[in-house]
């Protein structure tokens, strides 16, 4: 690479890097001004369990002012992320063919943001009631709950993370098989030890290490990896097979119009869309 050439790369860093930045501050800014809507909402999986006037309660002069500080920082990190995604994409397209292009912007990006909201709705709908429920209404006949809102945003927070991280699962064996990185057969492989990994690791980012709760989690864990098991099949690569590329695109359209399902009646069950509640 030449001096023009890696100076024209160096500006274009800097200027994508500004764009984050302003979509930072913008995040930052709007969480910070609807403040109370935003922890309504992620108070709302409580079901006003944590405290006898169904308020959390904050134990130290600082400790409000520094949960919403991390709440408006992670505001700003959600509203730089689809930022970060373009910038980078800008970066890579030189380097990319046509048909890695196609499956990188046309699949790989929609449904990576699909599976996401999935498992961020899974755990928001399901996960965090079911386990503040049991938590919140155990013993409750001995003493009353008194949670700070900064143990519970933590916890909330952590959980809507991971959850929307796991459900990239069955995307990420895809991607790994369809570019040759590990095959449908190494994968199953591994198919024994995702039961006790996925109990385990259940146990670790639960609330509560009660049987239920941990179910909720691992049964899911595993049904995901026989999904992602299944899609590395159709995605491995066979020489000389007819139509495949014609299957991939298919089945690549399929998941994508599943996924798109899925986050649907959850939203309408939820109520979000005008379903029951």
């Amino acid at each position: 690479m030449n001096s023009g050439a890696l100076q024209r790369f160096s500006r274009g860093v800097k200027r994508q890097l500004l764009w984050v930045f302003i979509a930072l501050g913008i995040g930052f800014g709007l969480t910070l001004y609807f403040r109370e809507d935003v922890f309504a909402f992620l108070l709302a999986p409580s079901r006003g369990l944590l405290s006898p006037t169904s308020q959390p309660a904050f134990l130290t002069p600082t400790e409000m002012f520094s949960s919403t500080i991390r709440l408006a920082v992670m505001g700003g990190i959600v509203a730089a992320l689809p930022v970060v995604l373009a910038s980078f994409s800008r970066l890579l397209i030189p380097l990319l063919l046509p048909s890695e292009r196609r499956f990188i912007f046309l699949f790989f990006f929609p449904a990576a943001a699909l599976c996401f909201v999935g498992g961020v709705s899974f755990a928001y709908y399901i996960l965090l009631p079911a386990g503040l429920g049991f938590l919140l209404n155990f013993g409750t006949n001995i003493a009353a709950p008194m949670i700070r809102i900064s143990a519970y945003m933590s916890l909330a927070t952590s959980m809507l993370l991971w959850m929307g991280i796991v459900f990239e699962l069955p995307l990420a064996m895809y991607t790994l098989a369809r570019l040759r990185l590990v095959s449908h057969t190494q994968f199953r492989r591994f198919r024994k030890y995702v039961p006790p990994t996925a109990i385990i690791f259940a146990a670790i980012i639960t609330p509560t290490i009660d049987g239920v709760n941990v179910m909720l989690i691992a049964i899911p864990l595993t049904g995901l990896f026989e999904v992602g098991l299944a899609l590395a099949w159709v995605g491995r690569p066979v020489e000389g097979r007819r139509f495949g590329a014609l299957l991939v695109v298919a089945v690549e359209a399929a998941f994508l119009s599943a996924l798109i399902a899925g986050v649907v009646v959850t939203l309408w069950y939820a109520g979000v869309l005008g379903g029951t509640t």
